[in-house]
């Protein structure tokens, strides 16, 4: 039986398979919009499903009934050969911008045409020979200065001329990153080939879109970080442009190069392009968005593998990934407790306020003080959705391996739930490769160059501190982030940056005490909860810190498996003004 949360990649689904899957509407409204946007994410949060779902083939069968006011290109940079190490090496400045801009426009148009060859009812016929016309007319420009001839192209006939021009594209896309390879080799002469540029192509392409068909033309950049400094700064040089015709959107992982354009100046967030920042779009806690999300998520999935209930709807997720009844019964029982206990020391609401606060803490203190906190388990839907952290793709790798291992365990050919016990196994295994992964450099999608070791440092130590004050007898115990109560220093902000960039950190912010600006507030993803058997239920704080105590994590390695009557020295804990930790509800905080 095929596993029905199978990893897939966004870019290769078929368009069917995709808006089977596709949950998010209210995600694709934020980017439709006829403006440039960067959308920033971690690695799972879904840039690239948004991009697949953005296209013409996804667009037509979303919304049959309506054609969309935008054509949608899509351009994965990782799929794409841009020379970085060799453009590095080329004297001439202007000769480097020059080739990259005509090398990203034939990359960006060969797309385009792509598209157009496959869909060809997308340009009607009404407009096919003019269309024609101006893309003879463009090329022709191209080649005129060119020492390479112009290859000779059909007048009229509409899906020959598509055909051939995704051919030329190709040979001259060749030429030049043949001409900067050679470059190596000693100085050339100056590039001979043709020059395909924003104004002379690109633009006049697009206009034509608009102005003809009233369709915007949005070019989808996939993992802009990846594109040479040189292609970003022409990139960035076109986004300044803000035409109407032509709008960028660009998925990034907090690591894009620079924002700065050919004339010197940078680009500016809401005055030329807009920021969405997927990341954080789930940090508040608790969010049922996401929650609902990930249910969305598991029926479709289910249905696609007709796993399904007695009524022939697919298995509830709940059902699916049931909790751990003998422990829900014992939580119960402590819950029935704290409710007398409270009901002595508070009235009203405040008594559910603070059971609700205390009572996965209090369990798990009865768990440690048996020394036998690994025995709590993390299970039941809610749990695993909460665990991923926002990432999706963390839900859907947990998911397919507890399938994988219920279906090895199982006499059915068919799973129809995950024991506890399985789910347990799996998302603490999957805890402890994301630390022990902290440190490697080779698992680092930014390639920046770190002290990934002090970033280890850092998130061990969260982690044990976090685990302390949850067992606790504090007023507030499920504590996941922290802010500083000074400036820390450069080299520390850069560590949280590499952090944040890796999807260990996820950046929110919160008002300062005095009333005026913000400050960033660095939460720990919940992904790695399970390694310090962190309590992920619900309510949570933040920590107020002095930097001087994420530098003392930082140069010493915190000790991961303490024991679990083992305390944190009282030195670090000494952190607020009055030594004391400050506390904020979700519902007081600024939106992330």
């Amino acid at each position: 039986m095929k596993n029905p949360f199978e990893l897939v990649t966004a870019s290769k689904l078929a368009a069917l398979e995709a808006t089977e899957l596709w949950c998010d509407d209210s995600r694709l409204d934020r980017v439709r919009g006829r403006e440039s946007c960067f959308i920033n994410g971690n690695r799972g949060t879904g840039k690239s499903m948004l991009f697949r779902v953005l296209q013409p083939d996804c667009q037509e069968l979303l919304f049959p009934e309506k054609r969309p006011n935008f054509l949608s290109v899509y351009f994965p940079v990782q799929d794409s050969d841009f020379m970085a190490e060799e453009l590095q090496f080329m004297e001439s400045n202007r000769q480097k911008s020059v080739l990259s801009e005509s090398h990203l426009i034939l990359l960006i148009l060969r797309q385009l045409f792509v598209v157009l060859r496959d869909s060809p009812q997308i340009v009607p016929s009404e407009f096919q020979t003019r269309f024609v016309q101006l893309v003879g007319e463009r090329i022709q420009i191209a080649f005129e200065f060119s020492e390479v001839n112009l290859p000779e192209l059909p007048d009229s006939d509409y899906e020959e001329t598509v055909k051939r021009v995704i051919e030329l594209f190709a040979v001259e896309g060749d030429r030049i990153v043949n001409y900067v390879v050679r470059q190596l080799y000693g100085p050339e002469e100056g590039y001979g080939g043709p020059l395909f540029l924003f104004d002379g192509i690109l633009a006049p392409i697009a206009d034509f879109f608009y102005e003809e068909m009233d369709r915007c033309l949005f070019i989808l950049i996939d993992d802009g970080d990846d594109l040479p400094r040189s292609h970003t700064i022409v990139l960035n040089s076109w986004i300044a442009r803000r035409r109407k015709s032509t709008v960028f959107k660009v998925s990034t992982m907090y690591a894009y190069k620079t924002f700065e354009t050919r004339s010197g100046s940078n680009i500016q967030q809401q005055h030329d392009f807009i920021q969405y920042d997927i990341a954080t779009r789930f940090v508040d806690y608790p969010s049922e968005d996401y929650v609902d999300l990930v249910r969305r998520i598991c029926i479709k999935r289910l249905r696609q593998a007709r796993l399904l209930g007695e009524d022939g709807e697919p298995v509830d997720p709940e059902l699916f990934f049931p909790a751990d009844e003998k422990q829900n019964e014992r939580i119960e029982e402590i819950e029935k407790k704290l409710i007398k206990t409270y009901s002595e020391i508070y009235s009203g609401r405040s008594v559910r306020d603070y059971v609700y606060r205390h009572l996965t803490s209090e369990y798990m203190r009865s768990l440690s003080q048996k020394r036998a906190l690994g025995s709590y388990r993390y299970a039941g839907f809610r749990t695993l959705a909460v665990l991923s952290g926002g990432l999706v793709r963390d839900f859907i790798i947990c998911a397919q391996r507890m399938y994988d291992d219920a279906l090895r365990k199982s006499r059915d050919e068919v799973v129809n739930h995950i024991p506890p016990a399985i789910q347990n196994e799996v998302v603490r295994s999957h805890a402890d490769t994301i630390l022990s992964d902290i440190s490697d450099i080779r698992q680092k999608r930014s390639g920046e160059t770190g002290d990934w070791t002090a970033i280890a440092n850092i998130i061990s130590g969260l982690g044990a501190f976090f685990k302390q004050k949850m067992l606790s007898q504090g007023s507030v115990r499920r504590v996941f982030s922290f802010a500083f109560q000074s400036p820390p220093s450069k080299e520390m902000l850069q560590l949280l940056d590499l952090a944040v960039k890796e999807g260990y950190l996820v950046r929110g912010f919160i008002s300062k005490k005095e009333g005026s600006g913000r400050r960033d507030l660095y939460v720990l993803t919940r992904r790695i909860a399970p390694a310090f058997s962190l309590d992920v239920s619900a309510y949570n704080g933040y920590m107020s810190l002095e930097p001087k105590v994420i530098e003392m994590l930082a140069s010493r390695n915190a000790i991961r498996d303490w024991d679990d009557n083992d305390t944190v020295q009282g030195d670090l804990f000494s952190i607020g003004p009055d030594g004391e930790w400050e506390i904020t509800k979700p519902d007081e905080q600024e939106t992330w």
